[in-house]
């Protein structure tokens, strides 16, 4: 198991690093792969409106549990789009207080909506 403790000093920012940011260095950081072509277009501020293109959701094959290295989709209440990256039985992720790693029933509890998503290129180096 690799340390995620070079994560959790990632500041939030709407403009120039959020959910999807985190996410990308987290699968770089702690199994040496990309997520940058999941989320094609979604990388930039949170001010414009962000929302997940079909080909990056083509990429990853819903499931209806997640396992180590899969992509936690959530929709908040007012219906904006958040990402984490399912680790060590809990969800990695980066919100507005900063770099949150939290149990899956905390998470549903946060959010109307919570689907998984593993990366089959993914899957198969593990």
């Amino acid at each position: 198991m690799i340390s995620i403790d070079p994560l959790l000093n990632r500041t939030f920012d709407r403009d120039n690093y959020h959910c999807v940011h985190l996410l990308i260095d987290a699968g770089k950081h702690l199994f040496n792969y990309d997520f940058s072509h999941c989320f094609l277009g979604l990388t930039g501020s949170l001010n414009d409106t962000l929302t997940p293109t079909k080909a990056g959701i083509e990429q990853g094959e819903l499931v209806s549990k997640p396992s180590t290295g899969t992509i936690v989709s959530m929709m908040t209440l007012d219906n904006r789009h958040h990402v984490g990256l399912y680790y060590c039985d809990r969800v990695l992720h980066l919100s507005e207080l900063g770099t949150r790693f939290e149990t899956l029933r905390s998470i549903k509890r946060q959010y109307k909506k919570v689907r998984f998503y593993d990366v089959k290129s993914l899957s198969q180096r593990a």
